[in-house]
């Protein structure tokens, strides 16, 4: 797919040059900042220099206080509480997080976790999750990273005498649960400064809440930000505020962490240098496959495991799960792609497929896999339970499939999400009419601009801007992630220095240098899924679109441009 370049506006001037003067940094440097909208001093000591005491007051929060109270009620009361999470990556280290800070104020035989099995109970606060809790005498739900909309699930479970805190960050409807608290920082009559929590994140500060009683150390409370870290990159939430500080600290963290699975799960010689790609590409795949192809708790007794033995062998579990993951994720896409050739899918404006024989666990990867392929909303859908069919949804870029799905709600049994993704579950004989529905929706509303997949450019970058300094800079920007993004640069009319060499399964990537003429130094550039162009890249001169990206070896760091897009000449 050709995708189409988008420079983003040219800062004013004076902006730079004061913030230039200010910082000490190069007007190159510095109107990248600008364009990030860190035009003051202030905005630059939060973003480069955040503090702990930066970091909210958790009873900016609607409910919190509630949520504290009944919290600390059940612990002087000796009620039993069920720490209850939704089965990916955001939901499993919310309830390890959660857990390991129950466990330091109350004796573990009053706590207990809980993972809905996907495809018995499906996603959210379930039927079979409440009865466990009734069975085994819970008193009291915390759920995490979902509940929002589980209003008829709360109103059962106050019929069992069981109170419900929810701790979710997605999207509330026109209602919001009969919970005894609720924690979203997106509810309508929220003043929480900050709105782009994680699940996890909403966890973190029911404990910080609950810390103003308890008062464990510091130290062991942030402690706890590796889970909240592995969280945000993973759910892909914004990389801003409150999230980037946090991740900041949990990133340290993480590299020096002491909890078993977490470090039998990253290699050795990466734990130094671990960071957010590493978490979103390494980790959070491992940790998912649980969830998607057996049971999410034993992502969660990976992470609270302080038995190394037990801890080997649920490494051993899950790498095995994550290699089934893997063939599934091959066998629906290859499947999804047939049926979107042999369907004409194509040609509409949306992509929407259906097998029974699909893995509930992939069809979240292979819907964003079909967006690579065929650049449209997209859902994939297989079967539920009873009669149903699920499906997961993703977008593209700045097209909001969630209010496209709205529109067409009339058809589903259940349904969730953001602008960039959601899920669903409807009857069967529905399937047909939603995609009419779905596809008219989609026309009506999808701007000529999200028809083509683009890559939005920093700015143009000539090879006197890429030194020391320039490098120093860019590594203070990370960590990287939604609304913080690695900066993409162009460089303009450049030719290959020397060989271009193909690397990987049938020469799929490639690796080429570009001199830098004012140092006689030779800039590596890697182009992955770009060794087709070998012999343009040979011979042609071209314009550039890339990252900086980092390669660690043996304890040293080098830098290299990782290619994004190319225009040959």
């Amino acid at each position: 797919m050709t995708q189409k370049w988008i420079y983003k506006d040219e800062p004013d001037e004076e902006t730079v040059e004061r913030i230039s003067t200010s910082l000490g940094f190069g007007t190159f440097e510095s109107k990248i900042l600008v364009m990030r909208g860190i035009d003051d001093y202030q905005k630059a000591r939060e973003f480069f220099k955040p503090k702990i005491e930066d970091i909210h007051n958790p009873f900016l929060m609607a409910d919190m206080q509630k949520a504290v109270d009944r919290v600390a009620s059940a612990v002087e009361n000796g009620e039993k509480i069920l720490v209850y999470g939704d089965y990916d990556v955001d939901g499993t280290t919310a309830v390890a997080l959660m857990y390991l800070y129950l466990i330091k104020i109350v004796d573990k035989k009053y706590i207990e976790y809980y993972i809905p099995d996907r495809n018995k109970e499906g996603y959210g606060i379930s039927t079979e999750g409440i009865d466990y809790a009734s069975a085994n005498v819970f008193s009291l739900i915390i759920a995490l990273d979902c509940g929002i909309k589980a209003i008829d699930k709360v109103e059962y479970a106050s019929t069992l005498n069981i109170d419900f805190i929810i701790c979710d960050h997605h999207l509330p409807g026109e209602k919001i649960p009969a919970a005894y608290a609720v924690l979203d920082p997106k509810r309508k009559d929220c003043r929480y400064p900050y709105k782009e929590l994680s699940g996890c994140g909403v966890g973190f500060k029911l404990c910080q809440g609950l810390n103003t009683i308890y008062k464990i150390p510091d130290s062991e409370l942030y402690d706890l930000t590796d889970l909240l870290t592995i969280s945000i990159a993973a759910d892909i939430v914004a990389m801003t505020g409150e999230n980037r500080l946090l991740a900041k600290m949990g990133i340290k963290i993480l590299r020096n962490t002491r909890k078993l699975g977490l470090r039998l799960l990253i290699p050795e010689d990466k734990l130094a240098t671990f960071d957010v790609s590493n978490i979103v590409f390494e980790i959070a795949p491992k940790i998912n496959a649980a969830g998607r192809i057996s049971q999410g708790k034993a992502a969660v007794e990976l992470m609270v495991s302080d038995n190394l033995k037990n801890a080997q062998q649920m490494v051993e579990n899950i790498m095995t799960l994550n290699t089934q993951r893997r063939t599934l994720d091959s066998y629906s896409t290859e499947g999804a792609l047939k049926q979107v050739e042999e369907n004409q899918e194509e040609k509409k404006f949306t992509t929407v497929v259906y097998d029974a024989s699909w893995n509930k666990g992939v069809i979240g990867i292979v819907a964003s896999r079909l967006i690579e392929n065929h650049y449209k909303p997209t859902l994939v859908f297989t079967d539920g339970n009873d009669g149903e069919i699920v499906a997961s949804a993703r977008s593209v870029a700045d097209f909001d499939v969630h209010e496209a799905l709205e529109k067409c709600s009339d058809h589903f049994l259940r349904f969730g999400g953001h602008q960039a993704a959601a899920g669903l579950s409807m009857e069967k004989d529905k399937f047909e009419s939603f995609k009419i529905k779905f596809e008219k929706v989609v026309a009506e509303s999808i701007q000529e601009h999200q028809k083509i997949p683009t890559i939005l450019i920093d700015a143009e970058m000539k090879m006197k801007d890429y030194d020391k300094d320039f490098i120093n800079f860019h590594r203070k920007l990370a960590p990287f992630g939604p609304r913080n993004m690695k900066p993409t640069f162009v460089m303009k009319n450049q030719k290959v220095t020397g060989f271009v060499k193909q690397m990987g399964k049938e020469g799929s990537h490639l690796k080429f240098h570009l001199k830098q003429e004012n140092t006689g130094k030779n800039i590596e550039c890697v182009g992955f899924k770009l060794g087709e162009f070998a012999e343009e890249f040979r011979t042609k001169h071209f314009d550039v679109a890339f990252t900086l990206d980092e390669n660690h070896w043996k304890g040293n760091v080098t830098y290299y441009f990782n290619i994004r897009d190319v225009k040959f000449h």
